[in-house]
């Protein structure tokens, strides 16, 4: 009997057709339940200062219960303002961009990857080993950044810029000069979002790129090129002028006080003194950061183990 076979192009398709309904999927996980109440301290407050700027028609001076509120820039009550408008306003409009956030660093770490094995020529990028797409769908479940992106808080507000500029450096660093369009568009890339990342949540925006950046520099052991120490001149200048979009009528609008809360107080003296109430021991961020991967943190053990 003759031995039946299944078409050539019938496993490409199915496996596609996968893809496809995990990456509706994970839109529809991560817009879904957004209307419940709001959490915590910072849902209401950060929400609230938003609906004050909208009902002012205000993009540039955030206030709560009337009174100026410095604390953090604008993005987020951007974000929010823009989806009261759509929405009204409700909590499901107060999370949406984070929502959208939380999907951009996602699809920012799947260009990555898909960048990378391209250019490798890496049998990985066939149909049957979609690298990029695993991912993501890892990135997607992983439970902190499901979290925080149905938060309506700053912390993937920040996330999602500083992932997209990074990406774009990686990009550029391993870039083909004779490729001027992806050599010089990535590199653009990175410092404009870092300007994105200013009105995120401040100064922290610009610093950890660069050092992130540096420290990437020395352990490869190897200088930056004639490039990317030039773009430091006009590629800052971009970034500023991004973040000028707030910070300078900011200024316009509030003069020193701005300058004396926003910079002096909530930059330095939160970071040189407990001021704020916020202290936590040095190694904080050592087991949090870990389980925000669960539930992929055993495999990452079971591979460690594996490979010794």
């Amino acid at each position: 009997m003759k031995e039946m076979t299944k078409p050539e192009n019938e496993s490409p398709i199915t496996e596609k057709s996968i893809w496809i309904f995990f990456a509706i999927l994970i839109v529809a996980v991560y817009f879904f339940g957004l209307n419940i109440p709001l959490l915590g301290p910072d849902e209401p407050r950060y929400s609230q200062v938003a609906r004050e700027m909208f009902e002012r028609g205000d993009f540039v001076t955030p206030t709560l219960g009337g009174f100026d509120w410095f604390e953090k820039p604008a993005l987020l009550y951007w974000l929010q303002i823009v989806s009261y408008y759509l929405f009204g306003v409700t909590e499901f409009a107060a999370r949406f961009g984070s929502a959208i956030f939380g999907l951009g660093t996602i699809l920012s770490l799947w260009i990555l990857v898909r960048w990378s094995v391209e250019k490798s020529n890496s049998p990985l990028s066939a149909h049957n080993s979609p690298l990029s797409n695993w991912l993501a769908l890892i990135a997607a479940s992983s439970i902190g950044l499901i979290v925080f992106s149905r938060g309506a808080s700053f912390d993937i507000i920040l996330t999602f810029p500083m992932t997209a500029s990074l990406v774009g450096f990686f990009i550029f660093d391993q870039s083909n000069k004779k490729k001027p369009i992806t050599y010089y568009l990535s590199l653009i890339t990175f410092y404009f979002f870092i300007g994105i990342a200013l009105i995120a949540k401040g100064l922290v925006g610009i610093v950890l790129p660069f050092v992130i950046v540096g420290f990437y520099y020395v352990l490869s052991r190897k200088f930056p090129s004639k490039t990317f120490i030039f773009s430091f001149f006009w590629g800052t200048i971009l970034s500023l002028i991004v973040a000028s979009f707030w910070y300078l009528p900011m200024y316009q609008a509030n003069g020193w006080k701005f300058i004396d809360d926003f910079f002096i107080q909530h930059h330095f003296a939160r970071y040189t003194s407990n001021k704020y109430q916020h202290p936590q021991p040095f190694y904080f961020f050592f087991w949090v950061l870990p389980l925000m991967t669960i539930p992929w943190l055993p495999f990452f053990f079971a591979s460690i183990w594996d490979f010794i």
